[in-house]
Formats: C-alpha cells, structure tokens, sequence
C-alpha cells in the first residue's frame, strides 16, 4: 500500500531546494514554486527509487506542492491561497521563454525528434526553459546535453536560428548541423525522455492540420507533432537558403559528441549515486541528517547567517503569521521558522 512522504523527509527537502536559495529567489510565489518544482523531480527520480522507499506514493506536481504548503513552517498563512497560487504558476510558465536545437544530419535531410516518456506522449526538438542569468545560447546547450547527453557547444552558431512565438511564449531553435546518425544519446534526466528519432524533414507537417492527421509506425503507434509542426516551415526556408549559398558556410563545423562528463552523470543518477541525500530521524539527529545532505556549497550559505539574520527572519515569520490575508504579490518566503526549527 502506498504511502505519503513524512514530514521528516518533507523537511530534508525543504533544507535542500529552498532553504539554501538566494533572497531573490524567494521573492515571488513563481520564483518559489519553480524551486518545489526541483524538488518534485528529485522525490519522483530519487527518493521513491530507493528500495526502504518503494511504499512512496508517485505525486502530481500540484500534489507534492500541497504536502509543502501543510509541512514548511512560513507558507501556512498561504495554504488557503494554494489553488490560485498554482494556477498562476501554470501561467507564468507559458511565459517564460523556451529555448533549444534543431540538429540535423550532415546532408540536411533529417532531424533528431525526442519523445516524452511516456509511450503516447508527443514529439519535439529538444529544449526547456530559459533560467535567469542565462544566455539564450547557454540555455540551449544545457537543454540539449539534459534531454540527449549530447553537448552542442562547438556545433552551435548564435546566428543559425529560428524563433517562432506560441501564444505567449517566445521560442528559439538554434540549428545545428552535421550530427551522425550513429551519434549515441544518453539523457541525463530521468523520466523525462523516452525515445529519439531521426525524421526526414519533408515528411514532417508543417501546418497544424497537417500534424492533426494519423502518423502511424511500423509498430502501430500514432507519432504526435503538435510540437513540430510551426517549426518546420521555417526550417526547410533555412536548408533551402543555406543550400543556395545565401549563408555563409562556417568551416570546420565540429562535429558534437556525448561527453565523458555525459555519461558519468547519467550514471550518477542511478538510485544508488544518491543515498546520502534521504536521511530520515527524529528531533536534533533527523534536522542533522538533512543538513548533511547538502552540498559542502549548501552548508556554506547557511552558515553564512548571522544570528541577527535569523531572529530577524523570525520576527518576520511571526508577522507573517498573523496576517493571513496578505496579499499572494506581497509574498516573500520566510526562513525563519525553518532556521529555529535546525537551531543551527
């Protein structure tokens, strides 16, 4: 029978994802929730694939975001907010900018698709959303190596790219050219990709009626690709042009490899790579657990409070307290319970 995580081990998450956040990132209930969201994956990906965890039940997003509202001291003034907290979320997601790569064969005629994990998920091009301080090129890199294990870094150009605008939110594709099709994929994500593809661009849909139509395997499975499809018509623009000779050519295009690096993290994201970071008791020894999960990093910043940072943070939590109807745009995360809580 499953199983709801405790607040122990609610708490060893808390210490890890969001206590040690810079003040900046937890000005805002978007900023915060994208930080639980970090901390969903690691529960889904880590913590349950442990064998004294398999009775973990499997959560939705929304539901481990309700378990942190009722477990972490300083968000209980806004459990009765959680509803539209998380609906806002949901849409500052679809602002967010998103960026990624379009990598194709050396002859231009094919590109790599990725597949959710799931067998009837949907397929696209491999990218993610734009983090803040972060380059668009650099997100790209980091969003391919994630979902491929492949680093694109001396293959990609800042002037190959294609931008198209999905609603509210801003997309670039850089293209990348001369990938093999040998070439290995190793995802360093877990759960998250489940196949690759090598499509010939000319059988691709290029308008949405077109992707709404049976694209059927050998096997008998539907290919989905509403995500492909308002991409394709400025890519086969771009292999049309730049065959003409209407770009210049770039010389020696290296051609991107997976890493050593790749291949290592892939592996040490195996249950096992990550026992230290579950530590489970009760009182003084369970707050010590949780904090020598962190990182050496990690511990660093929260040692770097001072004591008038902390009572200052708790005179904080108790306003906060107080005053259950201050308003979702005012929040700013309170740390102050958690810290007295540790006594560090």
């Amino acid at each position: 029978m499953s199983r709801l995580p405790s607040a122990e081990l609610l708490e060893e998450v808390c210490v890890r994802f969001i206590l040690t956040l810079p003040a900046t990132e937890l000005e805002s209930f978007e900023r915060l929730l994208f930080s639980i969201e970090q901390a969903w994956w690691h529960y889904e990906d880590h913590v349950r694939e442990k064998p004294e965890n398999a009775a973990l039940k499997s959560l939705t997003l929304k539901e481990f975001t309700g378990l942190m509202f009722e477990k972490v001291p300083g968000l209980e003034p806004f459990r009765g907010s959680l509803e539209e907290i998380y609906a806002n979320f949901n849409k500052y997601k679809r602002t967010v900018p998103v960026r990624g790569a379009i990598m194709l064969t050396p002859d231009c005629t094919k590109c790599l698709l990725v597949r959710g994990y799931k067998k009837d998920a949907g397929w696209g091009f491999p990218r993610g959303k734009l983090s803040k301080d972060e380059t668009d090129a650099q997100c790209a890199v980091r969003e391919v190596l994630e979902e491929t294990g492949l680093d694109i870094t001396g293959g990609l150009r800042e002037s190959d790219f294609i931008d198209v605008q999905l609603g509210d939110q801003d997309t670039r594709l850089f293209i990348v050219q001369n990938v093999p099709e040998t070439t290995h994929f190793a995802p360093h994500v877990r759960y998250e990709i489940g196949a690759f593809g090598w499509y010939l661009i000319e059988h691709l849909p290029a308008t949405y009626d077109e992707s709404k139509q049976a694209f059927v395997n050998e096997q008998g499975g539907r290919h989905k690709f509403f995500n492909v499809w308002p991409y394709v018509k400025p890519l086969r623009a771009w292999i049309k042009k730049r065959r003409k000779g209407g770009q210049p050519s770039r010389s020696a295009v290296p051609t991107p490899q997976p890493t050593a690096a790749g291949v290592a993290a892939a592996a040490a994201a195996l249950p096992a790579a990550d026992l230290a970071a579950a530590a489970t008791a009760a009182g003084a020894a369970r707050s010590a657990a949780a904090v020598a999960a962190l990182t050496a990093a990690d511990v660093a910043a929260v040692a770097a409070l001072t004591a008038a940072d902390v009572a200052a943070a708790a005179a904080g939590g108790a306003a906060a307290a107080a005053a259950p109807g201050k308003a979702i745009r005012e929040f700013k995360f309170d740390r102050g319970p958690i810290l007295q809580a540790l006594k560090f």
